[in-house]
């Protein structure tokens, strides 16, 4: 994965023996914000950003960014408290230990859970993510955890489970389960959905009266 061409920005792939300072934390903050204005194609007013930070997708990111770098300054239990409440906030599930790159877009913040290390410019739907798997082995994103480069998009329902690599620009598309490495700029789609004409059986017959 590669770094951010922001000096202000750290890597992407830290971990928790990273030091960050707030100042870096700001910048990603900004980069989050400045992606979600992007996405909405929106006038970037003042007005337009508060909207834009109050979102849930961006109020996951936000008190993410505060929480993990309270852990990487060790405050761990205030991290742990702080993003138990943005659990209960926004419905998305992203624990301290994640480490995210810069510029990052949950959609749709409901039922999106995010564990692992994660690169620059993520992209999830919603309602899936990054998970572990049956293994404990660690790759780099923590025990059974997955590694995901730059780029990478996950559709609505798309997951990624377990001790795998997530190669730069991969696209994952909705529903699809990930459970093996993908190589970069790859597309995986899960298979496509039998149609069986009249499966659902007959309508039932209209109501005649008395």
């Amino acid at each position: 994965m590669s770094t951010s061409a922001n000096p202000g920005l750290p890597a992407p792939n830290s971990t928790l023996q990273d030091r960050i300072t707030w100042a870096e934390t700001r910048a990603l903050i900004r980069s989050d914000l400045d992606r979600l204005a992007l996405h909405l194609n929106q006038p970037r007013s003042f007005t337009h950003r508060a909207y834009f930070f109050l979102l849930p997708g961006m109020q996951a990111l936000f008190w993410h960014r505060v929480s993990r770098t309270l852990l990487l300054k060790g405050w761990a239990r205030l991290a742990r408290l702080i993003s138990l409440f943005a659990l209960y906030l926004t419905r998305a599930e992203v624990p301290p230990t994640t480490s995210i790159g810069p510029s990052a877009l949950i959609a749709h913040a409901t039922g999106v859970h995010l564990f692992g290390r994660i690169g620059a410019r993520f992209t999830i739907q919603g309602d899936g993510g990054c998970g572990g798997g049956f293994g404990i082995d660690d790759i780099g994103g923590g025990p059974g955890y997955p590694v995901v480069g730059d780029d990478v998009v996950l559709a609505f329902g798309a997951k990624v489970l377990g001790a795998v690599h997530v190669g730069d620009g991969a696209k994952v598309g909705p529903c699809a389960l990930v459970t093996s490495d993908i190589p970069p700029r790859a597309l995986v789609m899960w298979p496509r959905p039998r149609v069986i004409l009249g499966g659902a059986g007959e309508p039932p017959a209209a109501d005649a009266g008395p």
